[in-house]
């Protein structure tokens, strides 16, 4: 029986990291928000466009971010350490690393540009998504510099400046939109490539700031500013990929799960998958706002092994998840009664908005296993533990996941239900594998440290 009393201070403590990542991860998706109902107004097709670009272009940016998730508990290890100029050195590999990643993506997208043609979704849809996301591969790189500024704060538990910097620049991401979408205060009228060019600009502002304030903030600029930028270490790099790629492939899999899960509802035409949007839309917001919780854990529980202190470990982990299965639940009942109205906010088509609200019963239903997932990567991220929760999500969602998708839609013909049933089931063992593997872990590093 788990006492919640025992994890008052732990609970205090995850949210006075959280909470400023919880409060950027909300912003942002209060921006796609926005962005969905901008483009909304173009039209279903308009919709579908984004959601087929952003299925595909997110696979590459989860990919990123996961590059860059491996600073943090570095960082964290390291100041727990007390070892200040290591902290230095993790950065500037971690920035070459992300800037090289990000000129590849651009690569990447152009020379894959003609498989949209061959996916089976419609051409009207196609037709709208392939500049939109030419565009947002080179959004890519202002983003991956502003994860090394962001990793690098994050890491040394001041998760301020990120959520400072992501909240006006979210601000200005909605007035680009406005601008660029509609055509107002004399921008052209770009329509869906509007959104694209919006979040580009948003994104140099966003790196801008974050500059501004990490020279201000207390002694974060010290270790950017000290780093030697001309001597490179193949150690250093190896450790941040040894970490990174990992990581970026636990999230690779989840993420495409959804994108695949995207593209086979593309097969049912245009009106389920802007239904799948919404939804998808929707159900980003709660999981964004887990992984505050789940960064949180990776600095403590990175922090507390530095410092060589298992209880302190195990007690941090535990705490977040606690945390997390809390927050889920509430959303989970915000999600099931308000199912008619929410996707009112995006379209004025009654047969995109039947789909949603049943879709989002659905997302409630994984409400808990997706919170309890992305903390769980969180808390075993931090203790450096890496290898086995990557082919834990791929059995989760690869073996079990999207295979039940596809032969649902396919075969039992349930439509976009079967489909999102897929989803539940690979987000419910993900949940249950990895939260047993951290306690099982975190249990045996507690005895060990008792028997010493």
């Amino acid at each position: 029986m788990i006492k919640l009393s025992s994890y008052h201070q732990d609970f205090k403590l995850n949210l006075k990291l959280a909470l400023p990542i919880m409060a950027g991860q909300v912003g942002q998706v209060l921006v796609n928000f926005i962005d969905n109902i901008m483009v909304g107004q173009l039209g279903a097709s308009a919709l579908a466009a984004v959601s087929l670009a952003i299925s595909i272009y997110i696979s590459l940016m989860v990919v990123g971010m996961g590059i860059s998730f491996a600073l943090p508990p570095l960082v964290a290890q390291a100041h727990g350490m007390l070892k200040h100029k290591r902290i230095s050195v993790l950065f500037k590999h971690s920035l070459l690393i992300n800037v090289i990643y990000a000129l590849i993506c651009v690569v990447i997208i152009e020379l894959g540009m003609p498989i949209l043609d061959h996916l089976g979704q419609d051409p009207e849809v196609v037709a709208l998504a392939k500049p939109y996301l030419r565009i947002s591969g080179w959004t890519m790189i202002p983003l991956m510099i502003f994860q090394a500024l962001r990793c690098h704060s994050d890491g040394l538990s001041e998760t301020k400046p990120a959520m400072i910097a992501t909240l006006i620049g979210n601000v200005f991401n909605v007035l680009f939109n406005y601008m660029l979408i509609y055509g107002k205060l004399g921008a052209p009228a770009l329509g869906v490539e509007g959104a694209a060019f919006g979040t580009f600009l948003a994104r140099i502002v966003m790196i801008a700031i974050m500059i501004g304030i990490l020279m201000r903030w207390k002694d974060l600029w010290g270790y950017i500013k000290n780093a030697n930028y001309k001597v490179y270490e193949t150690s250093v790099a190896k450790k941040l990929l040894s970490l990174g790629i990992p990581t970026s492939m636990q999230m690779f899999f989840e993420v495409t799960a959804f994108a695949a899960a995207a593209l086979i509802m593309g097969t049912l035409g245009k009106t389920p998958q802007a239904a799948h949007q919404i939804a998808i839309n929707l159900a980003a917001m709660t999981f964004l706002t887990c992984t505050g919780l789940g960064m949180a854990a990776t600095i403590r529980v990175g922090n507390q092994l530095g410092k060589n202190n298992a209880t302190g470990l195990y007690k941090a982990g535990m705490s977040a998840i606690i945390q997390v299965v809390l927050f889920m639940l509430i959303a989970a009942l915000l999600f099931i009664g308000l199912r008619n109205v929410l996707p009112q906010l995006y379209i004025d088509d009654d047969a995109v908005i039947q789909i949603a609200s049943v879709l989002l019963i659905m997302a409630a239903i994984f409400q808990v296993s997706d919170g309890i997932q992305v903390v769980a990567l969180g808390v075993l991220r931090g203790m450096q533990d890496v290898k086995i929760p990557m082919l834990i999500t791929f059995l989760a969602y690869w073996v079990c996941g999207i295979p039940i998708s596809y032969l649902s839609a396919r075969y039992l013909n349930l439509g976009p239900v079967g489909i999102w049933m897929g989803l539940v089931i690979g987000l419910t063992i993900s949940a249950i594998l990895l939260t047993r593997r951290f306690v099982v872990r975190s249990r045996m590093a507690v005895h060990r440290s008792k028997t010493v």
